[in-house]
C-alpha cells in the first residue's frame, strides 16, 4: 500500500458547495447525501471548507449541549428565531473555515492520513497543479482501502498486470497474504517486470510487493552450465580430443 496513491481510492463525484448558499441550502446538501462536510467552490477552485459543526455552531444558540448535535439537528432548528445570529441571509461564506489543507492526486494514501490525524481533519480537496479541483479523500475512504481482502486484491493486480499483454509474462502467479504480495514469472523484457510491480504496488490494499520474477533478458546473461555433454568447455571432454587423435593415428 507504500505506492497506492491518492487518486487511487479518492471520490471523484464530490458534493459540493459553493460561498453563496445558504446555510438551510448547505445543511440540506450534507444531509442528503450523508456526509459531515463538503469543500467550498468557486470557479472550480476550493475557497473553502464547511463541516456540520460549523453549521450548527453558527445557529445554535451557545449553551451546552449533553447530546451529540448533528446536520440534522441543524435542519430542525434553522430558521428559527433564537438563532446566534438574527440574520436569515448568512451564506456559507459567513461559516466555511477558509485555511484549507489540500493535497495532490499522486500523493501516498500514507502520507495522506498522516496528514489528516496531524491537522484533525477528515477529509482533504485533491487538486491538481493549477489548484482545481479533482476529488476529496475521506476517512472513510482511507479505511475501505485498508480493509480489502486479499481476493479482492489478487484479482485487481491480476487486472492490473493483464493489460501489458498475457503473452508478456509466461507464468504469471500471484499470492496474496494479509496485503503480502509475492508475484511468480517470467517476463519477457526488464522493463515489463518493473511496470508489472508497479501496477500492483498501486492497488489499494496492497502493503508491500515481492518480486520473484525473473526476465527473459536476465537469463540470456546467465552464465552456461559447465559439464553438459556438448559444452566444449568442459575439461571433462579434454581427453576425448587426445583419444580421438590417438585414433586418427592408427
Amino acid at each position: 500500500m507504500a505506492d497506492t496513491q491518492v487518486k487511487d481510492v479518492m471520490t471523484n463525484l464530490v458534493v459540493m458547495l459553493y460561498p453563496k448558499d445558504t446555510l438551510h441550502e448547505a445543511a440540506q446538501r450534507l444531509a442528503m447525501n450523508g456526509i459531515s462536510g463538503a469543500p467550498v467552490v468557486e470557479d472550480g477552485k476550493v475557497v473553502g471548507i464547511v463541516s456540520e459543526s460549523d453549521l450548527i455552531n453558527a445557529v445554535m444558540p451557545p449553551v451546552p449541549i449533553n447530546r451529540g448535535a448533528s446536520v440534522l439537528d441543524l435542519l430542525t432548528v434553522i430558521g428559527k428565531p433564537h438563532l446566534r445570529r438574527h440574520d436569515h441571509d448568512m451564506t456559507v461564506a459567513d461559516v466555511m473555515t477558509t485555511m484549507v489543507v489540500q493535497v495532490p492526486p499522486e500523493m501516498s494514501i500514507w502520507q495522506a492520513a498522516a496528514l489528516m490525524e496531524r491537522r484533525g481533519v477528515k477529509r482533504l480537496p485533491v487538486v491538481d497543479e493549477d489548484d482545481y479541483l479533482l476529488g476529496i479523500i475521506s476517512r472513510a475512504d482511507l479505511v475501505k482501502a485498508m480493509a480489502r481482502n486479499d481476493k479482492q486484491i489478487r484479482d485487481e493486480i491480476l487486472e492490473a498486470i493483464n493489460i501489458l499483454g498475457p503473452e508478456t509474462i509466461e507464468g504469471l502467479e500471484v499470492k496474496v497474504t494479509e496485503g503480502m504480495v509475492v508475484i511468480h514469472g517470467v517476463a519477457d523484457r526488464g522493463s515489463t517486470q518493473k511496470l508489472a510491480v508497479k501496477l500492483a504496488g498501486r492497488v489499494p490494499g496492497v502493503v508491500e510487493v515481492i518480486d520473484r520474477m525473473t526476465s527473459v533478458t536476465d537469463r540470456a546473461h546467465l552464465p552456461r552450465p559447465r559439464g553438459g555433454e556438448n559444452d566444449p568447455k568442459d575439461p571433462r571432454l579434454d581427453w576425448l580430443g587426445d583419444t580421438a587423435g590417438l585414433r586418427g593415428g592408427r
